[in-house]
């Protein structure tokens, strides 16, 4: 899948098997959720107080209040982080669930014969890109070191993503930009192969869903930027 996609895909129709691929999407997940959360114990440290601070509700407490509320929060996310590399166990496979409903209609809109089967076998042969991302993302952060950064947002942007065409960019949109990086790419360009292949799917359809499902992430990364409170 990684090396000789389309090869890949055409075997995926004759055998969707997935056991090995959810295997490793899985491990590989843990691992860099592992690694990142020195950066990430840092940065919440650095950004977090400022950020529920700067809320309504806590802003309107007396100082002392203020001050045992940050700190109660902050260590509920501290102790959270710890647990992290457990999410891959669940992320995985419903991020793959996703892609493979999706594409299952981007296959009948465009004329294919894919199957749950076979689209979902596909799914989680593409999430192994992901989890690669993941790994390099966080060998970068680990190479940098945790003081380096003073935001979680600052971890995600380590990636080469579109943002960087656009410097300075208002938050919503940077966060925007910034998930559409290099290994959402990939994943992207796969899962519209594969589809093509796969699912002998119209070029139009195929490509489309791909764009929709990479956009997607772009969306859901803008609604988190605008909900997050800003202390400046």
């Amino acid at each position: 899948m990684l090396v000789a996609p389309r090869q890949a895909c055409a075997h995926l129709r004759e055998t969707p098997t997935w056991g090995w691929a959810f295997l490793i999407a899985v491990v590989f997940g843990m691992l860099a959720s592992l690694a990142l959360v020195p950066a990430l114990h840092h940065a919440i440290e650095a950004s977090l107080p400022a950020q529920i601070a700067a809320t309504p509700s806590i802003a309107k407490l007396p100082p002392a209040e203020q001050q045992k509320a940050v700190a109660r929060i902050v260590a509920v996310q501290s102790i959270a982080l710890n647990v992290t590399w457990l999410a891959s166990l669940v992320i995985v496979p419903i991020i793959a669930l996703v892609q493979t409903l999706v594409m299952l209609v981007a296959s009948r809109l465009g004329g294919g014969d894919g199957t749950f089967r076979r689209l979902w076998a596909l799914a989680l042969n593409v999430q192994v890109a992901g989890s690669i991302g993941g790994l390099i993302l966080a060998a970068i952060v680990l190479l940098r070191g945790p003081a380096s950064f003073t935001d979680p947002a600052q971890i995600q942007a380590v990636l080469p993503n579109l943002g960087t065409i656009v410097p300075g960019a208002p938050r919503v949109i940077g966060a925007f930009l910034g998930a559409l990086n290099v290994a959402a790419i990939w994943q992207a360009a796969l899962l519209g192969t594969g589809m093509i292949v796969t699912a002998r799917a119209a070029r139009p359809a195929a490509w489309s869903a791909a764009a929709v499902m990479l956009l997607s992430l772009g969306v859901f990364a803008a609604i988190g930027a605008a909900a997050r409170p800003h202390a400046g």
